[in-house]
């Protein structure tokens, strides 16, 4: 019965059925015993799909029978996200990895509405900067969003990637700034957004601008209108979900490609005890 009651709910999911009893095994049995192992609930391939997309809508958000999908595309994120951190080792940028959750939690409000996986400094950097900042500020460093971050992540209409400063990680925001403010480090952020083509700026997920296109000019406003601890900044890059299901395979070469290609900035704006706010906050 439990078997039988899974197939009928994977029939709706795929095909929109919407029947009252079991009849409807009768005519779609068929068809779902013989969908290959991805349609059947574990996928087998690195592609994202539309379906997958399609679990983050209002009525799969907050339902438990999901997690098993939601727990593959948060392998697929897993993978993505080893892949990024061959690459930046391969740069000398050690990073470690998480990755959000797929099950509806009370931490989530009960409903899965997106994931993600995240890149950040790894636990010898946060070892440091912990010190640096002692105990009290220092002590959810391991919490990605307390620390400069890349991520990968998808909800219902799209795909995004790209390089985030939450609140949290307002020790690195004033690394930013710092940097922002001086006629030499404004041009080593503009070399560096020279090199991050096709992603905007977003000031508290608005206002988005090319970062290309940014000149020093613009980034010495910036610094003295942004507050490190109260404004989130991404550099980010969207996609939307039929976009990336007709990539298919190579939707994950683009975005490792991409995340790469925002190292120089990275480096820029990650707090080290030899940067412009290594001796002070």
């Amino acid at each position: 019965m439990e078997l039988r009651s899974w197939r009928l709910r994977w029939g709706r999911f795929f095909y929109g059925l919407t029947v009252a009893d079991q009849e409807v095994l009768g005519p779609c049995e068929s068809v779902i015993n013989g969908l290959s192992s991805e349609w059947r609930g574990y996928p087998a391939a690195d592609m994202f799909t539309a379906a997958d997309f399609e679990l983050y809508q209002p009525r799969f958000q907050g339902d438990p029978e999901w997690n098993g999908r939601r727990l593959d595309i948060r392998h697929r994120l897993q993978a993505m996200g080893d892949q990024l951190k061959a690459e930046f080792a391969g740069l000398g940028i050690a990073l470690d990895r998480r990755e959000s959750l797929h099950n509806p939690h009370h931490t989530n409000g009960k409903k899965v509405r997106r994931q993600r996986t995240m890149l950040f400094r790894d636990k010898k950097a946060r070892a440091s900067l912990k010190k640096f900042l002692g105990k009290e500020l220092g002590k959810d460093l391991d919490s990605a969003r307390n620390n400069l971050h890349f991520q990968v992540g998808l909800d219902a209409k799209e795909a995004w990637w790209g390089l985030r400063v939450d609140e949290g990680a307002w020790y690195d925001l004033n690394v930013l700034l710092k940097r922002a403010e001086d006629g030499s480090g404004q041009s080593e952020i503009v070399a560096a957004c020279a090199e991050a083509q096709g992603f905007d700026l977003e000031l508290n997920r608005g206002g988005a601008r090319p970062v290309c296109q940014m000149d020093s000019r613009d980034w010495r406003d910036l610094a003295g209108v942004v507050r490190p601890g109260e404004t989130q900044l991404d550099l980010v890059r969207r996609m939307p979900a039929h976009e990336v299901a007709e990539m298919g395979e190579g939707f994950d070469e683009k975005v490792i490609s991409d995340l790469v290609a925002l190292a120089p900035f990275f480096e820029l704006v990650s707090w080290t005890l030899d940067g412009p706010s290594g001796a002070s906050l």
